[in-house]
């Protein structure tokens, strides 16, 4: 193996040396939410950095535009949204030119195969939310050619607890970069089946297996 391969490490979001460099990123740590893969980069025999997907955002009017998605809401949630993998987290410690493309390149691309793979879902296209500051303005996913699509409304809800009603909260805007996977418009077709509440014998089933397979790919380097 050459040493100057970037690999990527497939871990828990609970693994010390994940939450190391987790605790040093711009945006706090408040855990991962829904469906996530985690990853610990290694370049040049070191580890270097951190980078994560999760469930993508459920309410982003330019995110919605931008991937053609229909009004109806059960549509939107059982094809589009389980489709869409948002980068919650990269953060790179080590500086080398071009090297935080080709890492982000190389995970859209371990990720959308391991995503299907766990989730049952093919994947359409890619999601992330950048806060503005004079030095970050999303110039590292240009270069990885994705798409400008706008800004967040600066704020969100907030429950604890799904069955307690929401506030709305206010945030940081933050600026909106989409991706197609194959760069072209794809139709989702397969309707997602979740297993978190594990309400049925297939969900269990379900849930079962989602965790067979995470576990058999602990500490697995792609």
């Amino acid at each position: 193996m050459c040493k100057n391969n970037i690999e990527l490490e497939y871990c828990k979001m609970t693994d010390d040396r994940y939450q190391e460099i987790r605790n040093r990123h711009y945006v706090p740590n408040h855990g991962t939410h829904g469906q996530q893969i985690h990853f610990i980069i290694h370049y040049q025999n070191k580890i270097v950095g951190i980078i994560s997907g999760a469930s993508s955002v459920y309410a982003v009017k330019d995110r919605d535009n931008f991937f053609n998605m229909p009004k109806d809401a059960k549509a939107k949630q059982s094809l589009y949204l389980p489709a869409i993998i948002n980068n919650t987290v990269f953060r790179l410690e080590f500086h080398e030119k071009n090297l935080a493309t080709r890492v982000l390149s190389k995970w859209r691309k371990v990720i959308a195969e391991l995503w299907e793979e766990i989730y049952s879902v093919p994947v359409i296209g890619f999601e992330t939310f950048v806060v503005e500051e004079d030095y970050r303005k999303g110039t590292l996913y240009k270069a990885d050619n994705w798409s400008y699509v706008g800004e967040t409304a600066g704020s969100t809800k907030n429950h604890k607890g799904l069955s307690n009603p929401s506030t709305r909260v206010k945030t940081n805007k933050k600026l909106i970069y989409c991706k197609w996977i194959k760069n072209k418009i794809i139709i989702p077709t397969v309707i997602y089946k979740s297993s978190w509440r594990a309400e049925t014998i297939e969900e269990k089933e379900r849930g079962n297996k989602i965790k067979k397979l995470k576990k058999e790919l602990m500490g697995k380097r792609f």
